[in-house]
């Protein structure tokens, strides 16, 4: 039986060599880093040129002294947030550990790293002959100049054609020897053929760069070396010779890249009964990271990492909703970026170049790129409680809330005229089908334009801006009426796809069905029924939701790029948020099995463990699209928070209604970044369900206020157990809850929020009430039961 990846007490994934089908796929401010099966660098992308600056880079080995290549023995991969290491042994004793990764964090210079850290297991000193290789042509057209650069110890290569652009590879340690050849099979060959010749060959299609270092290694000892890849601001020498000087060891990098993703990572944490769910939301925040860009127009992000420099409307707005609970200042970026370029309409554009600035609207008379802008503009402002903001983005809101109204038709939908197929003929998130139209009045459409109007009255409220609040409320009411009597479908109580140009109801089932649950626009009935519907065997797999049933006529499960039956995860991820309200327990699952499925068999799959792949085959499951959807990862987000954890945004502040499955008896989150700061909240089954929360919030359960999460404060000793922790005053709160299948012992130390402060009173979700502590020394080891919880209470 193959080996399968396991999850790490720290959300790391380890993987056998031989089991990824491609390796992680890596980013920071400006670079995009794509890693191959066996641990190699595909390609390292710049957002700045738009151009791959190298290609395939790999570390070979040989034997100093007999000569003899060293071939890597078999090991195993660990994935984490910012890098993915790999781990192999050599045929002379040597175990290496390399480590990929994009240096990240303020000011940091724009590097890709390969650290490798050696170490001597045998009884002989080791001396090893490491060769770095690159492919330096970004392109099969691109042509380069090179040459070596001793103070910088870097090999620098400029293009010289039409697209201008220059990279370095540095070296830690001054090297044995360097070339740049079009000799390929030399660094394959089974004998060590000597120092390489220095000199430079680009005469040919495809030179590599050849970077060549000798390292001993006493027995028992270790040694590290490291390469780095960087784009350059021009081939000059004093160019490249202050880059050196600003770039740190790699060892110092990767730190600096692990403190950045940890600050961030250590927003919005969920904690729930389900590992997978948070390890889910999790590593939907590292995808996040990995895709965010510093851009010649500004922040933003493509819609394929590497390959693109597009950032989509759609995208952007639903990146939104997500990235508010990560990143809020660059949730802000991103809406300023569209609304600058918002058209004289108020149509906000299909995307732009992040690059050029160019835009692109499709032709389209209206699009959900509009509507989805207002709400997130709403989103925003309602989580950060940012007057400025809203003062500043609520003309750019308004004008297209007023375009969307524009086109209205005579039965008051929002209607698209287009009669054209593919990009220039779909109104909606599913425009890529080609051959395939999808315009006239849209359900998606006009559900997403009804939550926009109803957000756009609350922040018209807020402004005081009265007849803005007034019209926009009553335009609400009048669309849901309109959609409620045109394209409801009375056959089966659900809803049509669409009206088209021609004025027919169109009937075909799809996965949309889950917009008007998800904006409110349907009744609880309907939405019940929608949601059991989305739930049958025909539209349902282990990875979520097809994109339409299985048995329909127009179903293939790779037609349309998956969108007329393969299995678009974001799908379900809608569908988690709107099922949350009426089955938790199919949210949970939901919510569970598309994130494990990405660790379930790599090799099977196509995917790689921890990262959003796009789309899958509708029979096989296998990823057919992206190894990493950008917009994938804070759908997730946004789902799990705000539909599990129930954090709905209220003008007034926050609302929390918790949605726990039956066999839930709590759930945690921490550290939500709201209002210019963060809060935490935990609920419990008890005598009733009761909800402890970091902020005076508004919610239908009994709720214990507190004034701030001091859970970094008190130490807990136990085998994958949740802890939480508030004070208020002088008194603090321990929560504990069981995550193992099997009853758990926790230990909670003295000292920290806790010290100096009297342990109170117990309670046991096993006996389901208080206990008051007599000996002070009980309340330090605690017995959970599988699946249940605890409380302390200190004053």
């Amino acid at each position: 039986m193959r080996p399968r990846p396991t999850l790490g007490p720290n959300g790391e994934y380890q993987i056998a060599d031989g089991e990824l089908p491609v390796g992680s796929t890596l980013g920071g401010n400006h670079l995009c880093v794509e890693l191959l099966a066996n641990g190699s660098i595909d390609a390292v992308h710049s957002i700045q040129s738009g151009s791959t600056i190298v290609r395939d880079v790999d570390v070979h080995h040989y034997d100093a002294v007999t000569g003899l290549r060293l071939t890597r023995r078999p090991g195993a991969f660990i994935l984490e947030p910012e890098s993915q290491s790999h781990r192999y042994s050599l045929g002379n004793g040597v175990e290496v550990e390399k480590l990929t990764f994009v240096f990240c964090g303020a000011a940091a210079p724009d590097a890709c790293f390969v650290l490798l850290q050696a170490r001597n297991e045998g009884s002989k000193a080791a001396t090893v002959d490491s060769v770095l290789v690159a492919r330096l042509k970004s392109s099969f057209e691109d042509q380069i100049e090179a040459r070596w650069n001793e103070s910088a110890r870097a090999l620098l290569v400029e293009s010289t054609g039409k697209a201008k652009a220059a990279r370095a590879l540095f070296s830690s340690i001054t090297p044995q020897s360097w070339s740049v050849t079009e000799d390929h099979a030399r660094i394959l060959a089974e004998k060590w053929r000597g120092a390489f010749d220095e000199s430079v060959d680009v005469a040919g299609d495809d030179p590599l760069g050849v970077i060549h270092v000798r390292t001993r290694i006493e027995p028992k000892s270790s040694a590290t070396m490291w390469f780095a890849a960087a784009e350059l601001e021009s081939a000059a020498a004093t160019v490249l010779e202050a880059f050196r000087r600003r770039l740190p060891s790699a060892e110092a990098a990767h730190e600096k890249t692990r403190r950045h993703y940890e600050a961030l990572l250590d927003k919005t944490v969920m904690l729930s009964p389900v590992e997978n769910i948070d390890a889910g939301v999790r590593w939907a925040k590292a995808n996040m990271l990995r895709v965010l860009r510093q851009t010649p127009t500004g922040p933003g992000f493509t819609n394929n990492p590497g390959h693109s420099t597009s950032c989509v409307g759609r995208d952007a707005a639903w990146f939104v909703y997500g990235c508010d609970w990560l990143d809020p200042r660059f949730s802000a970026a991103l809406l300023r970026g569209f609304a600058a370029r918002q058209e004289a309409d108020g149509k906000i554009v299909e995307y732009y170049d992040l690059r050029t600035g160019r835009t692109c609207d499709d032709g389209l008379n209206v699009n959900d790129d509009t509507a989805l802008f207002a709400l997130a503009v709403s989103h925003h402002a309602l989580a950060t409680r940012d007057a400025s903001f809203l003062e500043e983005l609520y003309p750019a809101a308004r004008r297209a809330i007023e375009q969307l109204l524009a086109n209205r038709d005579e039965r008051g939908l929002i209607f698209c005229r287009a009669r054209q197929t593919g990009a220039r003929g779909i109104v909606g998130w599913r425009n890529i089908i080609k051959e395939y139209r999808l315009s006239g009045a849209t359900t998606e459409l006009n559900s997403e334009t009804y939550a926009a109007l109803q957000r756009m009255a609350v922040l018209a409220k807020i402004l005081g801006a009265s007849s803005d609040a007034g019209r926009y409320a009553d335009e609400a009411e009048t669309l849901r009426r309109a959609i409620d009597r045109y394209l409801r479908n009375p056959s089966n109580g659900l809803y049509y796809l669409n009206i088209e140009i021609d004025g027919r109801p169109r009937s075909a089932l799809s996965a949309d069905l889950v917009f008007p649950v998800v904006f409110g626009v349907a009744d609880d009935e309907t939405s019940a029924r929608i949601v059991q519907r989305l739930r049958q065997a025909d539209f349902w797999t282990e990875a979520g939701i097809r994109t339409v049933p299985r048995d329909a006529p127009e179903y293939g499960p790779t037609r349309g790029n998956g969108l007329l039956g393969g299995v678009w995860v974001a799908a379900t991820f809608w569908y988690a948020f709107a099922a949350a309200h009426f089955v938790p327990e199919i949210m949970a699952e939901a919510l569970e099995k598309t994130f494990a499925h990405y660790a379930r068999d790599p090799r099977a799959t196509n995917t790689v463990p921890g990262e959003f792949s796009e789309w899958l085959h509708g029979e096989t499951l296998a990823n057919n699209g992206m190894m990493l959807s950008p917009w994938f990862p804070p759908r997730y987000l946004w789902a799990a928070i705000e539909g599990a954890a129930g954090l709905d945004l209220q003008p007034g502040g926050a609302r929390i209604t918790p949605r726990l499955p039956p066999d839930w008896s709590w759930l945690a989150v921490r550290s939500v970044p709201f209002g210019g700061s963060t809060m935490s909240w935990f609920v419990c089954r008890m005598d009733e369900m009761r909800l402890f929360a970091t902020e005076r919030v508004e919610s239908t359960l009994s709720t214990e206020a507190y004034d701030r999460d001091v859970t970094p404060e008190v130490d807990v000793e136990g085998q994958n157990v949740a802890m939480a922790a508030f004070a208020r005053g002088r008194e603090v709160i321990v929560f504990l809850g069981n995550r193992l299948a099997l009853t758990s012992t926790v230990a909670v130390r003295d000292g920290g929020a806790v010290a100096g402060l009297r342990p109170r009173r117990r309670y046991e979700s096993l006996y389901g009430r208080w206990v008051e502590l007599e000996d002070e020394s009980d309340a330090y080891l605690v017995t959970i039961g599988r699946g249940s919880f605890a409380l302390i209470e200190f004053a």
